[in-house]
């Protein structure tokens, strides 16, 4: 399990540019990256290489910051891991992929989530 920061900018440019260099100017590096438009802002959903270090740095640039738990598994188990949330009753909120064949998984209830995961013996990473 790893630590997902939603960063909501507004929609324009030079935003993003601002994060990544804030970020990169404190020495942080994202790991994962997805970002998505929300009408007039939009929602960056990152992993990086020191969560505590990085929320610090954020809030005090009075950034619109949310932190929430995401399953770092892998995609080729995507097929198992779809049907073993469905039977578990557990709803994916939203996913991405990213590097290694990897994908980030947020879903409706982590522990249930670890649980039927542990279950299948599949794997889930703390990082990247």
């Amino acid at each position: 399990m790893a630590k997902q920061f939603s960063i909501f900018l507004e929609n324009r440019p030079g935003r993003l540019a601002n994060l990544v260099e804030l970020m990169g100017s404190n020495g942080i590096n994202f790991q994962a990256m997805s970002i998505s438009e929300a009408g007039n802002y939009g929602i960056v959903r990152c992993i990086v290489d020191n969560d505590d270090k990085a929320l610090a740095v954020m809030k005090d640039a009075n950034m619109a910051v949310n932190v929430a738990d995401v399953l770092i598994m892998d995609f080729a188990n995507i097929g198992t891991i779809v049907k073993i949330f469905e039977g578990a009753g557990i709803n994916i909120d939203y996913a991405y992929t990213v590097e290694k064949g990897r994908i980030v998984i947020k879903v409706s209830d982590m522990p249930k989530a670890l649980n039927v995961i542990e279950g299948a013996k599949l794997r889930v990473y703390a990082k990247m």
